[in-house]
């Protein structure tokens, strides 16, 4: 009963506040229909209720089941939202017949607290990923998603979550997730796969003991590749990289461990666009660098 009510106070949160329908043209000449739904997927007592949402783009005339790309923002843990820079996504992605799904979380404080030991950090941002997915999970196919054809895909900040849902299955078990209902994982431009190994090998930088803290054990769960292994279930990986030599070891290192452990994964190099340039041209109309990448990717997993 406590659950049936809670459902229908968000069922009514969603559609007295935040429907609207959009039609965009694409360069084909055809017309996209997409309703944006804004839903809550948790309530915490004294939380801003948008960092606990997300945005379900969807053609309400076509409810056929559709894979689901789940979107996480980036912004350093501490900043950020589910709106940003996700246009031509939305268009990118309804062109390929799949719904998008864009998910904010619980944000560190900006500027940092290093030494505020009741800061939020890891691992609530990690949490409220795997509890906006377990929202999608229950409740996509009304909306014409398949809930067992999912792909998470991040930037930076997002790219360290998504990559560590797919790899860590505790998160997504204790949300209620089946770990075989996410097929893929998209990480977009991230050092941060070995949370440890940075913390403990490289000049501290507040930006990371800000969201991760400095205990060993804490770093650890919070590192993808730290939860490998050849026996259990994996989605396959597309590990998209750029930057300095030293920025994509750390994605290649990321990349050897599952090939290692017989987990699938590709990887695209994306130089010569920069840190936020990579996540701007995801979709992007004529973009030739990272988005045909992406697509056919996508295209191989679901065929």
């Amino acid at each position: 009963m406590k659950y049936t009510l809670f459902y229908l106070i968000l069922l009514s949160f969603a559609s007295v506040s935040c429907t609207h329908s959009q039609e965009n043209d694409t360069e084909n000449n055809t017309t996209l229909h997409y309703t944006k739904l804004t839903v809550p997927y948790k309530q915490i007592q004294g939380t801003d209720p948008d960092l606990l949402s997300l945005d379900l783009y969807y053609d309400p005339n076509r409810l056929s089941p559709k894979p689901v790309i789940i979107w996480v923002h980036g912004g350093g843990w501490s900043i950020g939202d589910k709106n940003y820079q996700i246009s031509h996504k939305i268009d990118f992605f309804a062109q390929m017949g799949y719904l998008f799904v864009s998910v904010n979380y619980r944000l560190s404080p900006y500027p940092y607290e290093v030494n505020n030991p009741n800061r939020l950090k890891f691992p609530v941002h990690i949490t409220d990923v795997a509890d906006a997915v377990a929202w999608v999970h229950r409740h996509i196919r009304d909306y014409g998603g398949d809930p067992d054809q999912i792909v998470l895909m991040g930037h930076s900040a997002g790219a360290q979550l998504v990559a560590l849902a797919g790899s860590y299955h505790v998160f997504l078990q204790q949300a209620g997730v089946p770990v075989t209902a996410v097929k893929a994982v998209i990480p977009v431009d991230t050092r941060m796969y070995d949370v440890y190994n940075i913390i403990q090998n490289y000049p501290p930088l507040d930006l990371y003991l800000n969201a991760f803290g400095d205990d060993p054990q804490q770093n650890i769960e919070a590192s993808a590749n730290r939860h490998l292994n050849s026996t259990d279930y994996f989605p396959r990986f597309l590990i998209i990289k750029r930057g300095t030599p030293e920025r994509m070891a750390h994605a290649e290192m990321f990349v050897d461990s599952l090939r290692q452990n017989q987990i699938e994964v590709q990887q695209l190099e994306t130089n010569p666009y920069s840190h936020s340039e990579v996540n701007e041209a995801i979709g992007m109309p004529d973009e030739q660098i990272v988005t045909p990448g992406i697509q056919s990717f996508l295209k191989n997993l679901f065929q």
